[in-house]
């Protein structure tokens, strides 16, 4: 047994610095990296959100700043940062500030299509090394006003920290969502399987 523990942690990657305190990007990064340090990022996402450029743009250009904002104190190692923006009709939707915001969020995406938008940026040494965005579109379900309340009275954790007020691996229990194209790395807002690959290809 022990032999086959100092194995598998051998076969782990280096140190990474992850621009965020996401408990789930945390997770997801420690199936591949031996240590993985959580550093809260500082950039102004909001900030980003109102340029008028396309989705994909702005949800790289939100990671590219999450991950510049900790270069400084760690100039020689993987800086891994991400961002997701959603988009309804053509309209970018923000985490909600207040549960209230969160049940008129609900409102306005159920019985639509709406797409995520998921981005990886990657430095390494303080050179770009990997960037990447991918999309999934997804449609709410017709489900009334009293639901969303109720939903959102018994979430209040996931409804105020996810940018689609959802967690994905919650459906199976609230059956929401219909996943009409996308991977799962994308819906949860951290596509790392093709900068783990380049990563592994480097090492």
């Amino acid at each position: 047994m022990v032999g086959r523990e100092n194995k598998e942690k051998h076969t782990k990657l280096s140190k990474v610095i992850l621009a965020s305190s996401s408990e789930v990007r945390n997770r997801m990064l420690n199936q591949y990296f031996s240590e993985v340090i959580s550093v809260p990022h500082n950039a102004d996402e909001e900030k980003f959100k109102r340029l008028e450029q396309k989705p994909e743009e702005i949800v790289l250009r939100i990671a590219k700043e999450k991950a510049l904002s900790v270069l400084e104190k760690y100039p020689t190692e993987i800086i891994i940062a991400s961002d997701q923006i959603l988009l309804c009709e053509n309209k970018v939707i923000s985490k909600p500030k207040s549960l209230e915001e969160a049940i008129q969020k609900l409102l306005f995406l159920r019985n639509k299509v709406h797409k995520l938008y998921s981005s990886i940026f990657a430095i390494k040494t303080g050179k770009v090394y990997f960037q990447q965005v991918k999309m999934a579109t997804l449609f709410f379900a017709n489900i009334t006003q009293n639901d969303i309340k109720l939903y959102v009275k018994n979430n209040k954790k996931t409804v105020l920290t996810t940018v689609g007020s959802y967690k994905i691996e919650e459906n199976s229990k609230h059956k929401f969502l219909s996943n009409i194209d996308g991977d799962l790395e994308t819906i949860l807002g951290f596509p790392i399987k093709d900068l783990i690959e380049k990563i592994k290809r480097e090492e």
